[in-house]
């Protein structure tokens, strides 16, 4: 990610005297004097490093005189410090609409549109910049990013190398070369390169977080550990880099002090919404009896989400009569648009116990309502398919394909039920379209080809598909 755009969301919450101050200024005389008190208390709160505050402040700026494009900049740029993307991009479109010549801005928007896979139009705005100022090596970068977004490593090294001729240390430019060196297979001039850059910068989160990814992308697990801990001790509250850490250290088998980093976010419920992931991880990786014993501990005390989330993990570790009790006190027909996840959720528990008529009711009920709800539509399907209903099982899965497309275990689901409904060419055309549009060398859809060649007697096509699954897994390693 580019650095200029990637600064992480505080923590710190706005008071409730903070709002206070900010009704009281309703009762400035014109809207411009309205707007430029807030605007000054956007400044208070920024330099008191209290963002929340500074964008309700800017919020209220921009309603009070919607064509100040300073304004509209300001915001912008705590929209960004919050990771509000797509609000800090909405922004600084604003401010652009308002003034045409202002670089800061056009650059901010480039790097924002590079982020979020719009190539045309960062290459746009970062030309812009370079009209009006041709010396800048900003826009340099977000043309080699965009260029490293395409697969055109050699160009993206081309920018990088431009920029870092006159600006050795600059860290986005040398992120951006390490990169296009791992694309083009390079891996220990790439990782070397971020080795020492971060030797001489070792403050630098977006170094570090490359450096993790890289050495990750690679195979070199303790090198991905040494990056993560030290990114971590920049970062200590950041919840998805503890996860990313935890689950560096299970993969090296360093389990206790994996298990002792994510349990105390469990416990006090301070997760980021990555409760499902740390679950996984216990799943995956911890002995059963003790995730269970713990999970069991936890759920009680957990608020209503949470609960449905621990009952997820309870059926997936064998468990489901002990997942629909933690469900069942909690939802109840009818289905509503709070309670349709819910009940797709109790059903499910439900078909892994064989009861399997109670389950499809309450999955008809939901589907009824929802016809495209996710958890229905998995939970209906492998119920299908798990009772021999090929082509009821077909029907489901195509809309979970439709509406998921990038989903490996949606498409295998489809090809397992266009195999049970007798219609092999189609699903071995599942299984090869989720190859080529999903990349990634997902193993679930190359497994699942590879069984679907054996059990066809098709033996001779296991060397090709074995040579896809490694191209596929280098081009990956190459993606930023």
């Amino acid at each position: 990610m580019v650095q200029r755009v990637a600064a992480r969301r505080p923590a710190r919450r706005v008071t409730v005297a903070a709002c206070a101050a900010l009704m009281l200024l309703t009762g400035c005389r014109s809207r411009e004097e309205r707007a430029a008190k807030f605007a000054a208390m956007y400044e208070s709160a920024m330099a008191d490093n209290n963002p929340f505050m500074a964008r309700l402040a800017m919020q209220k700026a921009v309603a009070y005189d919607d064509a100040n494009p300073d304004y509209w900049q300001q915001l912008g740029s705590v929209q960004l410090a919050l990771g509000d993307y797509s609000g800090a991009f909405n922004a600084y479109l604003r401010a652009n609409e308002l003034d045409h010549s202002n670089p800061a801005v056009l650059q901010a928007l480039a790097d924002l549109a590079v982020i979020g896979g719009h190539s045309e139009d960062a290459q746009r705005y970062a030309r812009q910049v370079l009209l009006l100022r041709p010396d800048d090596p900003a826009p340099q970068t977000t043309l080699g990013f965009v260029a490293l977004r395409n697969r055109d490593y050699d160009g993206a090294l081309k920018r990088a190398e431009t920029v870092l001729a006159s600006r050795v240390d600059d860290s986005n430019a040398t992120i951006l070369k390490a990169r296009a060196l791992a694309g083009q297979g390079k891996a220990e001039p790439a990782l070397t390169l971020l080795r020492d850059f971060v030797a001489g910068h070792p403050r630098d989160a977006s170094a570090l977080d490359a450096l993790g990814d890289l050495s990750g992308r690679f195979g070199n697990l303790p090198g991905q550990k040494d990056a993560q801990s030290r990114e971590l001790e920049l970062r200590p509250k950041d919840v998805g880099l503890r996860v990313n850490y935890a689950r560096t250290l299970y993969r090296l088998g360093e389990r206790d002090a994996a298990h002792d980093m994510l349990l105390p976010m469990m416990r006090s419920g301070e997760h980021g919404g990555l409760l499902i992931d740390m679950l996984a991880l216990f799943l995956r990786y911890e002995p059963r009896d003790r995730a269970l014993a713990e999970v069991r501990a936890l759920a009680p005390q957990a608020s209503a989400g949470d609960k449905m989330r621990y009952a997820y993990f309870l059926m997936m570790a064998g468990q489901a009569a002990e997942g629909e009790a933690l469900v069942a006190p909690l939802v109840s027909l009818p289905v509503t648009a709070a309670n349709a996840a819910p009940l797709a959720l109790l059903a499910q528990a439900q078909a892994m116990q064989g009861r399997n008529d109670d389950a499809l009711k309450l999955l008809d009920a939901v589907l009824a309502f929802d016809d495209g709800n996710i958890t229905a539509l998995r939970a209906r399907t492998d119920l299908y398919l798990r009772t021999g209903r090929g082509r009821q099982a077909v029907f489901d899965a195509q809309r979970l394909v439709a509406s998921k497309p990038r989903s490996a275990d949606d498409r295998v689901r489809l090809a397992r039920a266009y195999t049970l409904a007798g219609q092999p060419q189609l699903a071995e055309n599942t299984y090869r379209a989720g190859i080529q549009e999903i990349g990634g060398a997902d193993p679930l859809l190359f497994a699942g080809l590879r069984n679907f060649l054996v059990k066809a007697g098709r033996n001779d096509e296991l060397a090709a598909v074995q040579k896809q699954f490694v191209e596929q897994t280098q081009l990956a390693r190459a993606q930023w």
